[in-house]
């Protein structure tokens, strides 16, 4: 078992790039699921009334889910475009000391 991490730079920028699409389809489910609460106005009677309520609740909270859900994909697709350009500057700046050694 190799004791070190290998990293490929330029495969975890791709990776970035994928996250921050994720983010921006989950953003678009949020609509979808926040325009989900707009149903046909209930009936006069109050079982009708109780569902329309519950149907626009619960689409509220699976919006507010999905939106967290964006946020996180967001967050985590520039938390790797950042690992990345860390681990080049990294080694270039080790190639530069160890060319001056050598």
């Amino acid at each position: 078992m190799n004791p070190f991490i290998l990293i490929e730079p330029e495969a975890v920028t791709g990776a970035s790039g994928t996250a921050a699409a994720l983010s921006g389809e989950a953003a678009a489910h949020g609509g979808q699921a926040a325009a989900s609460a707009a149903v046909v106005p209930p009936g006069l009677e109050e079982i009708s009334a109780a569902n329309a309520a519950k149907i626009a609740e619960l689409a509220t909270q699976a919006s507010a889910v999905i939106e967290a859900g964006a946020a996180f994909h967001a967050a985590h697709g520039v938390a790797m475009g950042t690992s990345a350009a860390i681990v080049n500057l990294a080694d270039a700046v080790n190639y530069a000391a160890i060319g001056q050694i050598i």
